[in-house]
């Protein structure tokens, strides 16, 4: 990424990573923004602990709330169908998302 002009946070690229202990061996060895993903929801202590370290947090779809329908659309986003993840993480002073994955299997 050195190579390609990716050196700062303020370069628009963030290192994803499932695995806590690598984004935190990359935490010391570069300045660019580091992203925890995460398979489920979290307590507010690992949230809390993760803030001190990454930039963002991210975790799959159905964690922040009902999964997209082709007959619902977004609907259900609209409304009290979320959970409150995001406001947790946000509490901690992390930036939240989604995991979007592209699935180009059979």
């Amino acid at each position: 990424m050195r190579s390609n002009g990716y050196r700062t946070a303020d370069d628009p690229c963030y290192i994803q990573c499932f695995d806590e202990s690598s984004l935190l061996y990359l935490k010391n060895r570069t300045q660019l923004r580091l992203v925890m993903l995460s398979r489920n929801s979290t307590s507010d202590d690992r949230l809390a602990d993760w803030s001190q370290s990454f930039y963002a947090v991210a975790v799959w779809i159905n964690v922040l709330g009902p999964h997209w329908t082709v007959d619902r659309g977004y609907k259900d986003w609209i409304g009290n169908n979320t959970t409150d993840f995001v406001v947790r993480a946000h509490r901690h002073g992390l930036k939240a998302s989604d995991i979007f994955c592209i699935y180009g299997g059979p």
